[in-house]
């Protein structure tokens, strides 16, 4: 998921674990393992979460809806990043190698 500071999620990620729990943008999160939202709470406990096989849940606010979400999930933070593709052109170095 993409968060924002105020716990607001920006994005999901098809095929990852919230996006199978029915977590989606526009969708807030209050609470976290029955703690109150803050990033590090958040950062917390996906650390602790590596270490143990406590699932996450959260409590999300969805309009005028709260949901607890509880999601098996033990793999830490993880930052989108591109990845390169062999099978397809390398467009990105045509794009740098321009300016």
């Amino acid at each position: 998921m993409i968060i924002k500071e105020d716990g607001t999620i920006e994005d999901t990620i098809e095929d990852m674990d919230a996006a199978h729990a029915g977590i989606g943008p526009g969708m807030k999160i209050l609470a976290v393992n029955g703690r109150r939202f803050t990033p590090q709470v958040f950062r917390d406990a996906l650390y602790e979460g590596k270490n143990t096989s406590q699932q996450l849940q959260l409590l999300i606010e969805n309009t005028d809806y709260f949901r607890t979400f509880v999601l098996d999930y033990h793999g830490g933070e993880k930052y989108p990043h591109l990845v390169r593709d062999d099978s397809k052109p390398d467009t990105m170095t045509e794009i740098i190698r321009a300016h």
